[in-house]
């Protein structure tokens, strides 16, 4: 039997959380778990109903616990297999949990169009933040082009800083899209600092014309690469 892998978090023996559905299953072993689901031979296209039902389910779970979230698509060959995960995994795993201990993510997109004139150059400073110092980082390692153009980047510095401590890691990445380009900025944030983190993103000062859309909180999607994509 395939099964479709939803998510990995501690194991504690409780029965599963409400809005899973009835056919989720846990397979427990190692200290760790994860909650999956049977699928039919040839039937796990990514169809927006089995989105949003996968989704849904990563959710109920992400309500009471840290949890691992897999990206759509992670499948097993049945219940051992998810077993030999959890061991094979098992120190990432356990890494991973203790960074999403009370956290969820919150995403910041915005639609810039640039045009010629870039955000001007400011002299190089001590990032003030963890956020600012990982952003720095960023722009060294991707050059104009390739991930995040220079502008983009200081603007993507500059939000970081201003969410202080509503914020302890973040992951961005920029695209051309229809009207110019799309800026998204992923933040790993403490469920306790939502309400500030909301407040503070409201307060946040956009180069003319730019559009901000604020969405989370959501389980951790974008700190986490699924270790398996494939039936094993």
């Amino acid at each position: 039997m395939k099964c479709l892998l939803h998510c990995v978090f501690r194991e504690t023996g409780e029965g599963l959380p409400d809005g899973c559905g009835g056919e989720v299953f846990v397979v427990a072993g190692h200290g760790l778990a994860g909650a999956a689901s049977p699928v039919e031979e040839g039937d796990a296209a990514p169809t927006l109903s089995r989105l949003v039902a996968y989704q849904r389910v990563i959710e109920a779970f992400h309500a009471s616990r840290a949890v691992i979230p897999m990206r759509y698509g992670c499948l097993l060959e049945g219940p051992p297999a998810i077993l030999r995960l959890l061991e094979e995994h098992r120190q990432e795993y356990e890494t991973l949990l203790t960074r999403f201990e009370g956290m969820v993510e919150m995403g910041i997109r915005i639609l810039w169009n640039r045009g010629p004139s870039p955000v001007p150059t400011e002299p190089e400073s001590v990032p003030s933040t963890p956020g600012a110092a990982y952003l720095a980082m960023l722009r060294k390692r991707h050059p104009p082009g390739d991930g995040l153009e220079p502008d983009e980047g200081r603007l993507a510095e500059q939000i970081a800083g201003s969410l202080g401590g509503c914020q302890e890691r973040l992951r961005a990445e920029a695209a051309n899209a229809a009207g110019g380009r799309l800026l998204s900025l992923y933040f790993l944030t403490p469920k306790t600092s939502v309400a500030d983190f909301r407040d503070s993103v409201r307060g946040l000062h956009l180069p003319k014309g730019a559009r901000l859309l604020l969405s989370g909180p959501w389980p951790p999607y974008n700190f986490v690469s699924s270790p398996v994509q494939v039936a094993r």
